[in-house]
């Protein structure tokens, strides 16, 4: 059961008010990018999601939220002063929370969330944690009955035990735990576009390959969907609006580690060439899937933005905006940035294309 969290509290991702709280799982989450902002220990004993993590009702939680230490007897809820029926927002619902016995951390799911952490940074890891949480420990009780019912004669195998057989996928015990973790973030993504991963660089020295990844996702997904059958997740976000998400997140994270190209400028000419930059971006109508002129062209988002910052970095002769520069902070070579911008170019000189001057230098 879910209930409406008071509206003076906002999701830390998104800033949006709509949060809801699972008592079974003891979670508050945002209804609108899908990111846990508390999680806590459930009611029940056949609950995974909390307990596994070691987030029961004598534990306190720690900064770091991906792990959980055991502490004193408490209400596991950090402090509030009064008592508890003056106690406001996602405090006063989760007080509610029935406090139980400790039980201990999952070791594989801290395990995958370790991997998940040290690969895709913390961030990415919490956005994930729910499908590692699934993917990583078996169901107990009511919601183990409720996935058999929905899977009917479907065989339902837990994600970890199919993809971390060493016999089938020939990997170390690091290199299991790191395939499970990507599975798990590319499920996400898949499900949500909330995640925003370069994959052929991010399996890069990892051990495992780009296949594997992919293939062992497929395996996660499919899990996943039974437990979305059954109600133990959200539901998956349609493709359109997965996409959208993904070039919102791909032209965002590419926009920071542009500007950060510019560090050691005065501060006034920085906001200058970065408000050139935005407007650029802003009259191809981005971001967007289709209402670009150049939507067509099917530019990559970071690409895209490549071309356009260097076209506003030479508006105003800043050398931080040299090609080799802008290649290596967006992960592309140079020449692909370079034979971009000269084919679209040449489209919008014969008439092909219509580039509202977002090609050209503003001096």
């Amino acid at each position: 059961m879910s209930y409406l969290v008071e509206d003076t509290v906002k999701c830390d991702e998104c800033g949006s008010y709509d949060l809801d709280v699972d008592m079974s799982r003891g979670e508050v989450v945002c209804g609108d990018c899908g990111l846990v902002i508390e999680d806590h220990a459930s009611a029940t004993e056949n609950d995974n999601a909390g307990t596994m993590w070691g987030e029961h009702g004598f534990n306190t939680p720690t900064k770091d939220e991906s792990k959980i230490k055991t502490g004193s007897k408490g209400n596991g809820l950090g402090s509030y002063i009064g008592r508890p029926g003056e106690a406001k927002g996602k405090w006063k619902i989760l007080s509610n929370i029935n406090n139980q016995g400790i039980k201990d951390m999952h070791p594989m799911a801290q395990a995958t969330m370790d991997a998940a952490k040290e690969l895709a940074g913390k961030d990415n890891a919490m956005k994930a944690k729910k499908v590692i949480t699934l993917a990583t420990v078996p169901l107990e009780g009511e919601k183990a009955k409720a996935l058999k019912e929905v899977a009917s004669d479907e065989e339902i195998i837990l994600p970890k035990n199919s993809v971390c057989r060493k016999k089938t996928r020939g990997g170390s015990t690091q290199s299991n735990e790191r395939l499970l973790a990507l599975a798990c973030l590319r499920a996400h993504q898949e499900r949500t576009g909330k995640i925003n991963i370069d994959w052929p660089q991010m399996v890069e020295g990892t051990g495992v390959t780009l296949k594997q990844v992919v293939d062992a996702a497929k395996v996660v997904m499919k899990y996943l969907n039974i437990c979305e059958k059954a109600g133990l997740i959200e539901t998956r976000a349609d493709r359109r609006t997965v996409q959208f998400e993904l070039r919102v997140t791909e032209i965002t994270n590419t926009s920071l580690r542009l500007k950060q190209l510019l560090d050691g400028l005065d501060e006034s000419l920085k906001s200058i060439i970065m408000d050139d930059y935005n407007q650029r971006l802003l009259r191809l109508g981005e971001p967007t899937l289709d209402a670009s002129p150049f939507s067509q062209e099917n530019i990559e988002a970071k690409v895209l933005c490549a071309i356009l910052f260097q076209i506003a970095c030479e508006s105003f002769g800043v050398e931080q905006g040299r090609l080799e520069n802008i290649a290596q902070a967006i992960g592309r070579c140079r020449n692909t940035i370079k034979n971009r911008l000269k084919a679209l170019r040449q489209k919008v000189a014969s008439g092909e294309l219509v580039d509202f001057g977002v090609l050209s230098k503003n001096h």
